[in-house]
């Protein structure tokens, strides 16, 4: 392999970063935000990479050709992006912070003031039929409160609005003070160690500040029959799947294999190995779900990924009538667009665990 570091443009919205070094491989996907502001998607070969000094040296570098002066990413338990980038003309913190004297209380619908005029996210007073299910929390601002109310998934939070079954609702006296329960719900779901916060799109204005992703559910009817080279996990192939899954999913071996070993024991789900990648389906009634799709950073621009979705698709079409996925990494999304995948709906995702690259001044 050889010891190049290139940046590759690949659209107006996203660039990206291929370091081949040779103590392994990394692809930084740069979605832009705005005009100095990017997100970062990081995938790392093997797990646990950890750069010399001189590839520290040139992933800098790279990045800071590529205009960005802020760069929120979500970096691997081994810290590859801060121990790369730390002290070598990049600053490195938290992207969302908590409040560290605010005092919350843990409420329920039943506890709010029904004496006072308060207006939820729409500027409505707010409906609390069927809010039971929603965990609560109350700020207090001085002299008034705001209320936050959430629905708890384990590592997640929702907080959405748009359909039928509320997942969660913003109370406040007034629309600005509405917003300020937004941002003291996210910091506080940072305090509790949850990874995500989901936001339907009609919160966009409430949670605009902390830069969202865009996960976008895209659907696909009838999916065709392919060829293609991708195998079913066996005995042959586990310990490739293994390695790939520690790779993907940030975890130790044991704990990959652990996870192999549900999939594998689950009949809803199927999991289909190649030399560079895998795909995990998720088989539901009439419907497939494209459960997680993997390209190790090394085979990444070799057509992998479109191997792995023939494979999807093949596999799916033999007992479904309709696929779906979600994501919100752009390049995936072109390569499903280019399959006949359509978007249906879309979410505003605040990862929680994300850190900040803020490029030091020029002295």
């Amino acid at each position: 392999m050889k010891e190049v570091s290139t940046v590759v443009a690949t659209g107006d919205s996203c660039d990206v970063i291929a370091l081949r070094a040779p103590e392994g491989t990394a692809s930084i996907e740069l979605s832009h935000i705005d005009r100095e502001l990017a997100r970062a998607f990081l995938l790392c070969s093997p797990r646990g990479l950890s750069l010399s000094d001189r590839w520290a040296w040139k992933l800098s570098e790279s990045l800071t050709e590529t205009g960005y002066s802020r760069i929120i990413a979500r970096d691997n338990r081994h810290s590859t992006l801060g121990n790369a980038l730390s002290g070598r003309g990049w600053q490195v913190g938290p992207a969302v912070g908590a409040h560290s004297r605010q005092k919350y209380n843990m409420v329920t619908t039943q506890d709010l003031p029904l004496d006072e005029e308060l207006i939820d996210e729409h500027g409505r007073p707010p409906g609390l039929a069927n809010t039971a299910h929603m965990v609560g929390l109350r700020v207090e601002l001085g002299t008034r409160d705001v209320w936050a109310f959430y629905t708890d998934e384990g590592e997640t939070a929702r907080i959405v609005t748009d359909s039928e079954h509320k997942l969660g609702m913003l109370i406040a006296t007034s629309k600005e003070d509405v917003g300020l329960a937004a941002d003291h719900l996210v910091r506080f779901l940072v305090t509790a160690k949850k990874k995500w916060a989901v936001f339907s799109p009609d919160l966009l204005e409430y949670v605009a500040h902390l830069h969202p992703a865009n996960a976008v559910r895209m659907e696909l009817e009838d999916p065709p029959q392919f060829e293609h080279s991708v195998e079913p996990l066996s005995k042959v192939n586990r310990g490739r799947a293994a390695t790939l899954f520690s790779e993907y999913y940030d975890e130790n071996r044991l704990s990959a294999m652990m996870r192999l070993r549900r999939y594998a024991r689950d009949r809803t789900f199927s999991v289909h190995v190649a030399d560079g990648g895998f795909v995990i389906l998720r088989h539901e009634g009439d419907a497939g779900l494209v459960f997680d799709i993997y390209v190790t950073p090394s085979e990444q621009g070799e057509g992998m990924g479109n191997e792995l979705m023939r494979c999807a698709l093949n596999t799916v079409s033999e007992r479904s009538s309709k696929v779906y996925l979600r994501t919100s990494y752009p390049r995936a999304r072109a390569l499903y667009e280019k399959f006949g995948f359509r978007q249906t709906s879309s979410r505003l995702v605040v990862r929680l665990d994300e850190v900040l690259l803020t490029r030091a001044p020029s002295r």
